[in-house]
């Protein structure tokens, strides 16, 4: 995939559902995502995460999967959620969606807040808007329901809301703002006159999150630092000093004149020829 750009986009995601149909999708995302952390191309990386990320959430044969990052419940979903997450830093929206996914809301309440810090693009409004539609999924369903408890899944409402905030007033601002204001008014009056706040279920005590958000900015500002890289190569393309021009051959004048002797004498030539016969009509 590094090396043919239009395998990736096109059929990508095909390929590696049918390896899930063979082999473990578990042990699949588990390789990928060790090479992907080490992956020295910081665009490579991203769009395969994003296809990765895509499939995750929406294919059948990652259901199982699915299930297991769901709250975290046992050691061996806690360890994949690491190891993913790592390799996820080089899409913040993928890594977003991971922690929606696996409940993780606190820390996705902290990550949307380090959303300011990176460059609010035309792709990353995409990834956003793509995130917002699958919201809305049956993927989601058990997430929709948590927003009826606001007390209880208050850093969940902080995430969607800083979300949010961080749209333009399009279509996916529109569809994320009356998923929100759907829930009733009274509980989010609850939720903030209230001294304490609840976060959901509590975070695994084996995860350093705190270790994983400084991954996060390490791997973004290398994201960064790539970006600025080929800003500043186009900038330098674009303002380098062409090439001396061709000097053009002047054109011949389309009329002869008795000061050109490279050219005949049209006028001449045609004053010579024989004047054309007439013909008599038959009677």
């Amino acid at each position: 995939f590094s090396t043919d750009r239009k395998l990736l986009e096109n059929r990508s995601a095909m390929i590696i559902r049918q390896l899930c149909c063979y082999i473990k999708p578990e042990q699949i995302y588990r390789a990928l995502s060790k090479l992907l952390e080490a992956e020295e191309d910081p665009e490579f990386a991203r769009m395969m995460i994003q296809t990765l990320n895509l499939i995750l959430l929406t294919s059948a044969e990652l259901h199982e999967v699915r299930n297991n990052l769901k709250g975290l419940r046992t050691e061996e979903s806690t360890e994949l959620f690491t190891v993913l997450y790592r390799s996820w830093c080089h899409s913040p929206v993928a890594v977003f969606s991971l922690c929606l996914l696996a409940q993780v809301y606190q820390h996705s309440s902290e990550l949307v807040v380090k959303f300011s810090e990176l460059e609010v693009n035309v792709p990353f409004l995409l990834e956003i808007d793509q995130l917002v539609q699958l919201l809305e999924s049956p993927i989601f369903v058990y997430l929709r329901l948590q927003l009826l408890e606001p007390e209880k899944y208050s850093y969940l409402f902080k995430s969607l809301y800083g979300l949010l905030m961080l749209l333009p007033q399009i279509s996916a601002y529109d569809t994320l703002k009356n998923r929100l204001n759907s829930v009733s008014s009274l509980g989010v009056l609850q939720l903030i006159t209230k001294s304490s706040v609840g976060g959901g279920t509590s975070p695994p005590s084996q995860i350093n999150f705190q270790d994983l958000l400084l991954h996060f900015i390490k791997v973004q500002k290398k994201h960064s630092e790539y970006q600025l890289k080929i800003r500043t190569e186009s900038i330098k393309q674009f303002n380098a000093p062409n090439s001396a021009p061709v000097p053009r051959k002047p054109r011949p004048p389309l009329v002869n004149n008795n000061n050109s002797p490279n050219l005949p004498n049209v006028r001449n030539q045609h004053s010579s020829l024989p004047p054309f016969p007439k013909y008599n009509k038959k009677q």
